[in-house]
């Protein structure tokens, strides 16, 4: 029973700090990961995209951000300027990184991603409530 349960919460670990290795290594290598403050005053008036689903985004999202889901820019990442500024966030990084990688292939060079996404991001929202 014991034996069992340890090796439940090891390989779990194992995943968990693998995850985030993997998610740092890839931002390394396609974007700027920026704190929170950096991100609130680098960002101003440049494109701010959150790629939460809708529903999070209408209840709390970073003042003057739009909501393009992950998908929709995957597929077409048209709605976003090369030769602009894109900041990137969230809710863990998780996404984030992987478009960022994605963006980096298709020629975009000055990407930002939120650090640890919106779950930590201590500057001025839009709330919905």
């Amino acid at each position: 029973m014991w034996i069992t349960l340890f090796t439940i919460i090891l390989l779990w670990f194992l995943w968990y700090v693998g995850n985030k290795l993997w998610t740092n290594s890839m931002l390394k290598k396609s974007a700027t990961v920026l704190s929170s403050e950096d991100f609130e005053s680098q960002s101003h008036g440049h494109d701010i995209v959150d790629i939460r689903e809708p529903a999070k985004f209408k209840s709390k999202h970073v003042f003057g951000a739009r909501n393009i889901q992950y998908v929709m820019l995957k597929e077409n990442h048209a709605a976003l300027r090369k030769d602009r500024p894109v900041f990137l966030y969230d809710e863990n990084m998780q996404t984030a990184a992987r478009l960022a990688k994605m963006l980096k292939k298709e020629g975009y060079n000055q990407l930002y991603v939120l650090k640890n996404g919106f779950m930590d991001y201590k500057g001025r929202v839009k709330t919905n409530q």
